[in-house]
């Protein structure tokens, strides 16, 4: 039986093994020119955001690790979250991060779904032996609630006027970096048992 996966527009052939799809995963500069949207944004919050010692020191115990990060750059949440995890990475030492499109690698997205769902962002965390310590698929609760307080309201988003939507996403990212940030990093620190 052939298995063929398509993995950024490249095949990966044979059962499903990780550590085959993160040789072919992207890095922080190759996601970003791949990326039609939320460009700006993705490098601002990147520039903006910083990581607490007490989360750093957590993550830490958990040694060297690779994150599979599971993204669309249309999505708000990824425009905030992405540049996050990658900031994560650079900082913990040995750890990297592989990025890919959901909608690009429906073999891995299909793998890592979270309730049935192809939720974006999904972040992934594996140990030095790519065994899974863990998975997280935001926003973070409180951004989620937020979001759907202020914005959504009973709504579909397809619903939502364009110029509520655009006006909605400046305020978000503020909330992100004063406040959210820090739920995100904790349910991580959560999601791999730290």
């Amino acid at each position: 039986m052939n298995h063929s996966h398509k993995i950024n527009d490249t095949a990966v052939e044979g059962p499903f093994d990780i550590s085959k799809w993160l040789e072919l995963g992207l890095n922080w500069d190759e996601y970003l020119k791949r990326c039609k949207e939320n460009i700006a944004r993705m490098k601002s919050i990147y520039r903006t955001v910083s990581i607490p010692e007490r989360i750093l020191e957590s993550f830490r115990q958990k040694g060297p690790m690779t994150i599979v990060c599971i993204s669309e750059d249309w999505c708000p949440d990824c425009a905030q979250n992405v540049p996050l995890l990658v900031k994560l990475a650079e900082i913990l030492p040995g750890t990297s991060i592989r990025l890919f499109f959901r909608d690009r690698n429906a073999a891995l997205v299909n793998r890592y779904r979270t309730a049935g769902k192809r939720i974006v962002p999904t972040a992934v965390f594996f140990d030095a032996d790519f065994n899974e310590l863990g998975r997280w698929a935001g926003p973070s609760r409180k951004a989620k609630e937020w979001t759907n307080a202020t914005l959504i309201k009973d709504r579909q988003v397809s619903d939502i006027p364009r110029k509520e939507l655009d006006e909605f996403g400046p305020l978000y990212d503020e909330k992100f970096l004063s406040e959210f940030y820090l739920d995100s990093l904790d349910e991580l620190s959560a999601a791999v048992g730290l």
